[in-house]
């Protein structure tokens, strides 16, 4: 701990104001709760906190008179009062809140945020170490894009380097407020977020075929027959469209 005048001012231009209070957990009373990542605090107990989504918020007096917080902990936040307007902050070692909390999404339910921001989402799988679709993998295989403009309707197309395309697009609604790069950039992003999909199954067949022939089994995998494809090639019958009704409602055979 310090106790410094300059550092205690230091500390408080750092601190970031508050947001409106958003119950993340939820057991005998709903509280925000955030994992944290550093500390600073003076002898008064209190100081600054520096969360994993990279937050940084003031610590009140006494924060730390009960034993400084550890990395992985949590900032708690519980709901504001007449007397705590902003919500009183107290930390809770990582194991006694996650076994006294649940997350406020997992409410047998459904109801409740996300129980993590996008920021925290983003940490924990940066920590993975199994086989991913990133999105570097992704831009390795973009050969190129290219945009079209129609009013405040804005197309962006990308090519992969197979030829294969994604569409994406962006408009607001007011034609005061469109600007072009804007446009092209949402455009982008609207577009890329369409080949996660298709990255994350052709990794998840590459992962299923190592994994059959390491068992020695038969990779071929049988791709599913076509809207078209006429099914009595397999011996099955074809289900009889509108459209192949004779007069009088009898189907084709």
């Amino acid at each position: 701990m310090v106790d410094s005048g300059d550092q205690a001012r230091a500390f408080a231009q750092k601190m970031a104001p508050l947001p409106a209070f958003h119950a993340t957990h939820v057991s005998h009373k709903h509280v925000e709760a955030y994992r944290i990542a550093a500390v600073e605090c003076l002898r008064d107990g209190s100081g600054t906190v520096t969360l994993e989504c990279g937050l940084v918020v003031g610590a009140p007096l006494g924060f730390a008179t009960r034993g400084v917080p550890s990395a992985g902990d949590y900032l708690v936040r519980y709901e504001p009062t007449d007397t705590h307007p902003q919500g009183y902050l107290s930390h809770s070692p990582r194991a006694v809140f996650e076994a006294g909390y649940v997350a406020a999404s997992r409410q047998p339910d459904g109801t409740g945020a996300p129980a993590l921001t996008r920021d925290e989402a983003d940490a924990v799988v940066e920590r993975s170490t199994a086989p991913r679709v990133t999105a570097d993998s992704i831009t390795a295989k973009i050969a190129g894009s290219k945009f079209f403009r129609d009013g405040v309707l804005t197309i962006c197309i990308i090519t992969m380097r197979n030829g294969f395309t994604h569409i994406g697009k962006s408009a607001c609604a007011s034609p005061e407020n469109y600007d072009q790069a804007a446009g092209e950039r949402y455009a982008y992003d609207d577009a890329f977020r369409q080949a996660w999909a298709f990255e994350a199954y052709l990794l998840r067949e590459t992962l299923t075929a190592s994994a059959a022939e390491r068992r020695g089994q038969d990779v071929t995998v049988e791709a599913p027959p076509s809207a078209t494809q006429d099914t009595r090639s397999r011996g099955e019958p074809r289900a009889p469209r509108f459209d192949d009704r004779l007069p009088g409602g009898r189907p084709h055979p």
